[in-house]
């Protein structure tokens, strides 16, 4: 079996393909790398980029992706590349990675004419705000908020067009909620964290730590869970669309996650917000139901969120600075 990834290099890439190598070893995989891309870990004593054949380019470029899909002939593709976070406001800049390119990636995929399983990762915040006790479903209304919400709900409608025009392929949109763990950027906000305690134990900041909207609440999961539910959603597909979540149906407010994480510092510090990391599109709750998951694959998380917390911390103080590309 021949599997593409998409953003095989980035945080979710680097976890998926060592998820599918461990699992699947005779499956052959292949990846796409965009730009400066970090080769990172999949797993202790080994890169992810061991198990997989690099091909770099850039897929907002048709032709580009147009050779990708003529090498690697996939029968599956997990289709991770895009922008991959709610803080962007290049409105334009964000539908063309997460829409136009998607759109022509399946058209592609559709016009080889090979039977192929395809999974794009889509978001939780596509339901916007959820209601506090009644996390969202499958079948929710969509009430996204910002251009990267907005994207992923223009995305799964271009790939519904083309899964309607199609009959070679299957197509699961895996709608993941917030997904952490080591080796994420620190823009986002559980690495923003661990990484800002890590700097002041080791001298190079002050002891204040900077935040954001604290009473937020989200639905997290370990980036390895989320990885192993994604392959375990294309060994079941089968269907020319559906739309599964991919969450843990608990909420957690970001003051629980800080509050976790200082009781590990190694050095008193002090809180203050940075108006600066507040985001106009928050939101004050977005958690997903698992049940369809559930149902399909007896996925279930592996990891706890504490244990999630620490390793991240971990991974954190090993660092010798913060570097800070895109996810």
């Amino acid at each position: 079996m021949r599997v593409l990834i998409t953003g095989a290099t980035g945080f979710v890439g680097g976890y998926l393909a060592g998820e599918i190598a461990a699992r699947e070893p005779a499956t052959e995989i292949w990846g796409t790398a965009h730009g400066r891309s970090p080769i990172v870990a999949s797993a202790p004593g080994g890169t992810a980029t061991d198990a997989v054949r690099l091909i770099a380019g850039d897929l907002t470029d048709p032709a580009f992706t147009a050779q990708v899909v003529e090498t690697v002939r996939p029968d599956r593709v997990y289709h991770l590349a895009g922008f991959a976070s709610g803080a962007g406001t290049d409105r334009e800049g964000i539908f063309a990675a997460n829409v136009t390119v998607t759109g022509e990636l399946l058209r592609l995929l559709s016009r080889a004419g090979r039977p192929c399983r395809v999974l794009l990762a889509s978001s939780g915040y596509v339901y916007g705000a959820t209601r506090a006790g009644r996390p969202a479903r499958e079948e929710d209304p969509l009430t996204p908020s910002g251009a990267y919400a907005e994207s992923k709900v223009a995305m799964e409608e271009a790939a519904r067009r083309v899964a309607d025009e199609t009959d070679v392929l299957e197509v699961t949109v895996a709608r993941a909620f917030n997904h952490t763990g080591p080796r994420q950027t620190a823009d986002f906000v559980v690495p923003a964290f661990a990484a800002q305690i890590a700097e002041i134990e080791r001298g190079q900041a002050p002891p204040r730590l900077r935040v954001g909207n604290l009473d937020a609440r989200r639905d997290f999961l370990d980036v390895r869970d989320v990885v192993r539910a994604y392959r375990m959603l294309l060994d079941g597909a089968g269907v020319s669309y559906r739309v599964i979540n991919v969450a843990s149906g608990v909420a957690v407010t970001i003051r629980a996650i800080l509050d976790t994480l200082l009781r590990e510092a190694r050095v008193p510090l002090t809180v203050e917000t940075d108006p600066a990391r507040l985001r106009p599109s928050d939101i004050p709750e977005c958690v997903g139901d698992p049940s369809r998951l559930v149902a399909l694959t007896q996925w279930k998380p592996e990891f706890p969120l504490e244990a999630t917390l620490r390793d991240t911390l971990s991974y954190w103080r090993d660092q010798p600075s913060v570097p800070r590309a895109a996810a």
